[in-house]
């Protein structure tokens, strides 16, 4: 049984990562049987510069979120970190 479960492991772990997507679709006819028809999607192409504009804004909108909440650190009675707000509802994503 040992032998079983480690080839069946080590055959999970053999297989590579693919790339893309698999969609399987199938379908049933009195006629024909079960017919299914497999179909790889790749993945979408990546666009560099809307990568770095959605980088940038997202920078933008944490250092709103400081310049707003002023966030920071100290530590409670079992020195765990927490953190202080200026404004309430900081720890909720407030930024105005």
């Amino acid at each position: 049984m040992k032998t079983l479960l480690a080839i069946a492991t080590l055959a999970l772990l053999s297989t590579t990562a693919q790339a893309w997507q698999v969609v399987e679709r199938c379908t049933y006819s009195k006629f024909y049987g079960r017919v299914c028809t497999t179909s790889y999607l790749d993945d979408p192409v990546r666009n560099a510069q809307q990568e770095q504009e959605d980088e940038r804004a997202r920078r933008a909108s944490i250092e709103k979120w400081e310049a707003f909440c002023k966030p920071r650190r100290t530590y409670d009675e079992e020195g765990v970190v927490r953190l202080v707000y200026a404004r309430k509802g900081c720890e909720f994503g407030r930024s105005e």
